[in-house]
């Protein structure tokens, strides 16, 4: 029975032999998996080789001494340590070496098609066309020329053949040439006179060792074991994979136990290790485009602050206070005075549409667009409608400028003025104040528009308040608005002098509290003629 029951034993594992021969060579043959394998192999193999084609080269350009002959200064052939297995290696054969059937390959192309360097000299020499000697694959070859690689698993006659093809790239990751590899894979014959032999050493082996008690043993102790290790072994491939979600049940207190916890216990560490070390390096990444951004708002804020005037001009019988605090880093207002060479002084004070770079852009453009118009004419409706026509072509859709044009004739106090749409001005005269009016739209809406102008002339004592919406427009915590009947209102309460601006300025905090969020940009221009202003007839 003992002699019968190890005969029974070694059928079976022949059995299990056999059939597992049978998967083997049908995944082999049939199953993507073995294609997979062998491409893996052989794209190893072209990426391996095409790193050192590239490191040798160090520029833009091959060089054009590359071999794959070992030993040479100018070689790239690389050493077993460097492959996973056997596959995908190559053996440089060189021209006058005897033929080899199914020899494995590699070439290095340049950038026109030709070969640079080969490891397979007799067939494929050097300045050789590739498209002469591998047609079938050549627009693969091309492909990897501009960037793309690729590879296949051709079955032929004498048995299945592998290919892949990877660009060269330079350090700015352009191609500069490409790398094919040709291995040849394993064939039905091969593999069924290496199982005949196995099959043959295996029984007999099986026959002399094996016993009915020991196999019994074997298999009811370890089949619990090899499926708890193959969970395992599962696990971490398919963790390593980046399937971070993997565990493994923990069945018994046993040193598999102990690996089964150890495993847990390190997928959890190293889940949570990478999640903190992403969150660092979000938090880094933030913090520097924040700063990068605060840095370019600092320049801009620089840059737009020098645009506007750097001091007020200085008149005999006048006195000028301007305020401008943008609401954020940089803003749409503006102001501008333009002295002009007959003595009339140009005062100018406009609100772009908008918060931010954009405004400001627009802001610099309309001011520049200004200065140049207000040179050609004294004429303040002119100059908006030629400011106007030139915005409306070029202005983005939503965007508007406001603006208040005046120009001031000091010997005589007369104030002509014009107003493309901005909050009207207020003259103080006496204890009465008044707005001064004057219809037009916004720059940049259509072109063609009409400006009305006015005049008004300025006695001693006279004070002019030009401001933008900021001010009027500014909410306190109950969202009530400062508003115009309560600017109307603190003008005839302050003089009209150089401490209306502070005076308005205080009674804006109050109003609005210790904790207010500036809404807007808030500037103010006050033009004030001192009582002691003698009148020009």
């Amino acid at each position: 029975m003992t002699v019968s029951y190890a005969l029974t034993t070694v059928a079976a594992v022949l059995v299990l032999e056999i059939m597992a021969f049978i998967m083997i060579w049908t995944l082999l043959t049939y199953s993507p998996l073995a294609n997979n394998w062998f491409l893996a192999g052989a794209t190893q193999s072209a990426k391996l080789y095409a790193l050192a084609a590239a490191a040798q080269a160090g520029g833009a350009v091959l060089y054009p001494h590359t071999t794959f002959e070992p030993g040479q200064p100018s070689s790239i052939a690389l050493s077993n340590e460097y492959f996973s297995s056997n596959q995908g290696n190559i053996q440089y054969i060189g021209a006058h070496s005897p033929d080899l059937q199914n020899a494995a390959f590699a070439l290095l192309i340049t950038p026109d098609g030709h070969i640079l360097a080969s490891s397979y000299l007799k067939h494929y020499p050097v300045t050789t066309l590739v498209a002469q000697l591998l047609p079938n694959q050549y627009h693969l070859i091309t492909n990897a020329l501009s960037g793309i690689p690729g590879s296949a698993v051709v079955d032929t006659a004498q048995g299945r053949i592998v290919f892949a093809v990877e660009p060269v790239l330079s350090r700015e990751k352009k191609p500069i040439g490409a790398v094919y590899i040709h291995v040849p894979g394993l064939s039905a014959g091969t593999l069924l006179h290496g199982f005949s032999s196995l099959l043959l050493i295996s029984s007999v082996f099986w026959l002399l060792l094996t016993l009915p008690v020991g196999v019994l043993f074997g298999l009811i102790t370890t089949r619990g074991l090899v499926r708890r290790l193959h969970h395992l072994v599962t696990a971490t491939m398919r963790f390593a994979d980046g399937n971070y979600s993997q565990r493994v049940p923990i069945t018994r207190a046993d040193e598999v136990g102990q690996l089964e916890h150890h495993f847990n216990q390190l997928a959890e560490q190293l889940v949570e290790s990478m999640k903190q070390q992403q969150l660092l390096i979000e938090q880094h990444t933030r913090k520097e485009e924040r700063a990068r951004i605060e840095q370019e708002m600092s320049t801009a804020h620089h840059i737009q602050q020098s645009l506007l005037p750097r001091d007020v001009p200085a008149l005999p019988d006048w006195h000028f206070t301007p305020y401008y605090k943008p609401a954020n880093e940089v803003g749409g207002d503006f102001y501008d005075f333009l002295q002009f060479d007959d003595g009339q002084l140009g005062i100018v004070i406009g609100d772009v549409s908008g918060k931010g770079v954009p405004a400001a852009l627009v802001m610099a453009i309309t001011r520049t667009m200004l200065r140049t118009a207000a040179r050609s004419t004294f004429s303040p409706g002119e100059v908006l409608g030629r400011i106007n026509n030139l915005l409306s072509a070029d202005i983005t859709t939503g965007m508007f400028v406001t603006c208040f044009y005046a120009l001031l004739h000091p010997e005589s106090g007369r104030l002509h003025y014009a107003n493309a749409g901005h909050d009207l001005p207020y003259r103080r005269h006496g204890d009465r104040v008044s707005e001064l009016r004057a219809t037009g739209m916004p720059l940049g809406i259509m072109p063609g528009i009409q400006y009305e102008e006015r005049d008004v002339t300025l006695a001693p004592g006279d004070s002019v308040l030009f401001y933008s919406d900021g001010l009027v427009e500014a909410h306190n915590a109950r969202r009530e608005m400062f508003g115009f009947p309560r600017l109307m209102g603190l003008l005839s309460e302050h003089p009209g002098d150089g401490s209306l601006v502070n005076g308005l300025l205080n009674e804006l905090e109050a109003f609005t509290g210790d904790n207010w969020d500036q809404e807007d940009d808030v500037t103010m221009v006050v033009l004030n003629r001192t009582a002691y202003a003698h009148e020009n007839a």
